[in-house]
């Protein structure tokens, strides 16, 4: 089975994305400083069993800039993940990590109608965004060039499995590495669109979402880490009880990026809840 990749027109520019397998439609949305990539460990379990959409949001790890002018904020990227999840085949499965998942409860938050289901992976929420580890990051935006040497840094090996290290416990090979970050450590204009995108990052914007996330009426997989430095683990519960339909499931060797470190045991519980069920064990 082939893998399609395609460009998407969205405001302020365009998005790469791939389109692999067939069956119900799940839309991917990745988190900061990686691109769809992340999600390729999911790939060979499920393309026989759902229609995989995985764009390269300009969060950091995308390829292609957005326009000097583009607006980089949570609520633009979410306005782009509708504009994608418009134009595809419903019902579609909405599935969110890291920032990604901040990004997705505000796409379900402002069009609920459009999305019969969501699962959340651990995700910058409440008064967690960006993540605590983050805040030094954010701090050097005032510093002239200081995010440009930062990210110019992960063209070395040491840098790439720091930066590895905090999201995922596994040991991710290099060139896998690599192909996430996308052009993040060498093209300027992706580095100003991260910088945009970090600048804007709010804990003021996920208190909101959180208010809203009641409209979304389907059923809701919260996937989560129970030793994660980025998101805090009373967070799965609390998410839950966001939502009239949900349920726990705990990722008990995973950091971050569950995609990374359980790609099987992922698979399995996304499979469950994609074909109408849910998480039969593991749960809180």
């Amino acid at each position: 089975m082939t893998t399609e990749t395609t460009r998407v027109e969205t405001a302020g520019g365009r998005i790469d994305l791939r389109r692999v397998g067939q069956g119900r439609t799940v839309l991917f949305v990745h988190g900061l400083m990686v691109n769809g990539h992340v999600w390729d460990p999911l790939i060979a379990g499920l393309r026989d069993r759902c229609h995989m959409v995985l764009p390269d949001l300009p969060l950091g790890g995308h390829r292609t800039p957005l326009d000097p002018d583009a607006d980089c904020s949570l609520e633009a990227h979410a306005a782009r993940v509708l504009d994608i999840a418009r134009e595809l085949p419903g019902p579609i499965v909405l599935v969110g990590n890291d920032t990604g998942g901040a990004i997705a409860q505000i796409a379900v938050a402002r069009e609920p109608e459009l999305f019969e289901r969501l699962v959340l992976l651990p995700s910058d929420a409440f008064d967690n965004c960006p993540p605590k580890l983050l805040v030094p990051m954010r701090a050097l935006l005032g510093i002239p060039g200081a995010v440009g040497v930062v990210t110019r840094a992960l063209r070395l090996g040491l840098a790439k499995r720091a930066l590895m290290a905090v999201v995922a416990r596994s040991k991710v090979p290099t060139d896998r590495i690599d192909e996430m970050l996308g052009e993040l450590p060498g093209n300027r204009g992706v580095q100003r669109d991260f910088v945009k995108l970090l600048d804007g990052l709010r804990p003021a914007v996920t208190r909101a979402v959180a208010e809203e996330l009641h409209r979304f009426k389907g059923p809701v997989l919260i996937v989560w880490s129970r030793k994660d430095p980025l998101f805090p683990f009373g967070h799965a519960e609390k998410l839950a009880g966001c939502f009239s339909r949900s349920s726990v499931a705990i990722a008990e060797k995973s950091r971050a990026f569950v995609s990374l470190d359980e790609p099987d045991w992922l698979t399995e519980r996304l499979a469950e809840f994609i074909d109408g069920g849910g998480p039969s064990h593991d749960a809180m």
